[in-house]
């Protein structure tokens, strides 16, 4: 599974704030990666990042368009109709 901020980008010159992404973690994860990602030109720092558990009230961040998607292909003679969609 990919989430980032894709859909609500950081743009511009800002000042320190806080930005968090909320996500069901499946129970048999042995790994989760982070990182930054900068486009174009600038600069960019991070600071007091934590992982944190929350109750089921704090939604979701908006997922990623991959979700839901197989980590392999699907259907390649083309002959299941349910594979789409």
């Amino acid at each position: 599974m990919k989430i980032n901020m894709m859909n609500r980008p950081i743009k511009g010159t800002n000042e320190w704030n806080h930005f968090s992404i909320v996500l069901d973690i499946p129970v048999k994860s042995e790994v989760i990666a982070f990182g930054l990602l900068l486009n174009g030109p600038g600069h960019v720092w991070m600071d007091k990042l934590s992982f944190e558990m929350v109750d089921e009230s704090v939604p979701v961040t908006e997922q990623s368009y991959t979700e839901g998607l197989s980590n392999e292909p699907v259907n390649l003679n083309f002959e299941d109709d349910t594979a789409i969609g």
